[in-house]
């Protein structure tokens, strides 16, 4: 890069230019090695000739502009401290303009509220509405459309960053996502824009020259730090920037997964596997692998429910004999009608619901000789129907027995790709994970799932405003195609395979995709009538997996299993306590939300118990609506305090449930 000085000051303005880059560089490489890992590849390849640079930093007249070789244009017309201006004229403090909503709304009468309280003494975990609507009774009285402060703020676009040392002077937040595309741009800034000095009172998160999969990683970031902040999340978008980001950072915000798993369920599938663990099941154990000899060359056919498994099924009938197939559970009802018997079937839903696909089958001796994985979590009716003997149980997200086979995922579909992974089987074809619309149709999932939908491309998001969560489209890359169409659902599940799987996959591991929707990293487009024919598998394979399996499986807590599960206890015990003595003294929105946080995460609780994990999930839902009531609106101490014991006695409820199911399997155990 080099920048042009006319008519003006040259040793001044050379001072601070480079006094601004040196510094945005120190920073930039001890706080985000990332990014500076990127602006020393763009330096480096510069340098080596491989990268021709399309801009040119001008400074004249006493302003800064950007002039772009290719089109002889400039990015701020020679004006911008005019667009500066008009940038800082256009932010406000009002959630009508450029404001993300990073909440449900809700409201609650009190004859709501009374009825919820009822419904909780009767079915405690039933309804969310139970721990949530005395608090909102309170909270959401006030309307506001002003806010008193701006606490997180994102710029979708850099430029040279003046519009942000002026915006950041008018709304001072606390926290800041910087986010551009152009890393050569960006770089550019560094000159003209001292972030460093801003970082001095705020905390930063850059997305810069970003994918999708990065940036969904460095949203979901930013919206984990001080999420009490939450609520209202300004933002300014430059002209010259795509709006792509923008777009896709509302689907962040629309698919935080605390607002679509609640902290009641969260807390039902952990006290689950409580039970389960202590009724001699056979527990999957980590030693678990199909690289032991005979399977470590079998081939591995992952069946899930999307549109694509329908249309392939006759391929699977053909081939049924050549794989090892391991199915989701919400593809039994297809599966027998092809009389298709998966040699294992996986589960996850802990929701009584997803029963209907093992009550619809037309005979549940169709799964005689299937391994049941089922997670901890799933319902207990479920293990009833099936037989005991067949059925090995895995952790989901909880950890009460230390050695046990352990995953976790957003979809039962992720999930049984994630099992494969995991236990190291060598050759993959995942049909059916297609995590998107068919093209055709509209289905989302194939005519047999219980829950298939059928949309159109006037579901396509358009609006911000708008957005629905299982019901609107937008566009992703495809597998087969260039671009498909996915929901903000789907597209939870395919960040995170394209996100986290890459770092499972091992260099003897083939992964092959046949499914027409979305595209995963890592993996290898192929479609069915290409796939290489495999000779059939041995008449006892079903036997030899059974034997695996069983070896690698035990039906007892250990004894550090048991002392894990009482220093469980003990933590619930006093955390409950910390809950019940502390005392609501100031009326500082920030300090409170963050006392209360820190009451629950301290000690690195969030990576040891389950019930940190439960109680962070209820205050990721709560906690901005509390700090929104006390930051931007006018209310006494007292009303306060009224609000801060509705929240404490509310915690305390989630923790009695816990740790009377704690205390029951303990009684069992001794």
């Amino acid at each position: 890069m080099r920048y042009i000085l006319k008519r003006d000051n040259l040793q001044d303005i050379n001072t601070t230019v480079t006094k601004n880059f040196n510094e945005n560089i120190e920073y930039i490489q001890e706080n985000h090695p990332k990014l500076f890992e990127k602006l020393s590849a763009l330096d480096a390849a510069v340098s080596n000739g491989h990268y021709q640079e399309k801009y040119e930093l001008l400074y004249e007249n006493s302003s800064f502009d950007v002039y772009e070789n290719s089109t002889n244009n400039y990015l701020y017309n020679k004006k911008i401290t005019t667009h500066t201006k008009k940038s800082l004229q256009s932010v406000d403090f009002s959630i009508e303009n450029n404001c993300f909503e990073g909440f449900i709304r809700q409201s609650y009468s009190k004859e709501r509220v009374t009825l919820f309280e009822k419904k909780k003494k009767d079915t405690p975990l039933k309804f969310y509405a139970s721990y949530v609507a005395d608090i909102l009774h309170e909270t959401e009285q006030d309307e506001i459309r002003e806010l008193r402060t701006i606490d997180k703020y994102i710029f979708f676009g850099v430029g040279l960053g003046e519009h942000i040392d002026a915006i950041v002077k008018k709304v001072s937040a606390k926290v800041y996502l910087i986010v551009e595309d152009d890393l050569e741009l960006f770089r550019l800034s560094l000159f003209c824009t001292n972030y460093k000095k801003i970082s001095k009172n705020a905390k930063l998160f850059f997305s810069v020259f970003e994918d999708d999969t990065e940036f969904s990683k460095t949203a979901q970031t930013f919206l984990q730090k001080s999420y009490f902040y939450n609520h209202y999340i300004k933002y300014f978008q430059l002209l010259s920037h795509s709006e792509d980001k923008a777009n896709k950072f509302y689907v962040a915000i629309s698919t935080q997964s605390d607002l679509k798993f609640l902290f009641h369920d969260y807390l039902q599938i952990n006290i689950s596997p409580i039970e389960r663990l202590s009724q001699n099941y056979n527990i999957l154990l980590k030693s678990l692998s199909f690289q032991e000899k005979t399977f470590s060359d079998k081939p591995f056919l992952f069946l899930a429910s999307g549109p694509s498994l329908q249309k392939n099924i006759e391929f699977v009938k053909k081939n049924k004999n050549c794989f090892i197939i391991v199915a989701v559970s919400s593809t039994l009802n297809l599966l027998e009608m092809h009389n298709i018997k998966p040699h294992i079937l996986i589960h996850l839903d802990p929701f009584d619901a997803s029963l209907k696909s093992f009550e619809n089958l037309r005979n549940i001796s169709f799964l005689d000789d299937t391994l049941l994985v089922l997670a901890a979590s799933s319902p207990k009716k479920l293990f009833t129907m099936l037989k005991k003997e067949n059925i090995f149980i895995y952790e989901a997200g909880s950890n009460y027995k230390d050695d046990a086979f352990n995953i976790s995922a957003p979809c039962i579909g992720s999930l049984g790709y994630m099992f494969l992974l995991a236990l190291k089987s060598s050759k993959i074809y995942l049909l059916g994970l297609d995590l998107s619309v068919d093209s055709t149709t509209g289905l989302d999932h194939a005519d047999t799932h219980q829950d298939t939908k059928r949309l159109t491309l006037e579901d396509v998001f358009s609006n911000k405003e708008t957005l629905s969560y299982k019901d609107d489209l937008f566009e992703i890359k495809g597998n087969f195609r260039e671009k498909i169409y996915t929901t903000p659902h789907f597209y939870s599940s395919i960040s995170v395979i394209n996100r986290y799987f890459p770092a499972l996959i091992k260099s003897f591991q083939e992964i092959y995709n046949m499914s027409d929707g979305a595209l995963f990293s890592q993996t290898t487009p192929l479609y069915a009538d290409k796939v290489i024919a495999y000779p059939e598998l041995a008449k006892d394979i079903n036997k030899k997996l059974k034997n695996l399996f069983i070896s690698h499986s035990t039906d007892k807590l250990s004894a550090q299993d048991k002392n894990s599960l009482k220093q469980k206890l003990s933590y619930a015990y006093s955390i409950s306590k910390d809950i019940q003595n502390y005392a609501l003294i100031s009326a500082n929105a920030t300090e409170y939300a963050q006392d209360i946080v820190d009451i629950v995460i301290k000690d690195n609780s969030l990576q040891k118990y389950e019930l940190a994990r439960v109680l962070d999930s209820y205050l990721y839902y709560i906690l901005n609506f509390i700090y929104n009531y006390m930051q931007n609106s006018h209310h006494s101490l007292k009303q306060l305090k009224k609000v801060d014991k509705l929240l404490r006695n509310q915690l305390i409820t989630l923790i009695s449930y816990y740790i009377k199911a704690l205390e029951i399997a303990l009684e069992k155990k001794n």
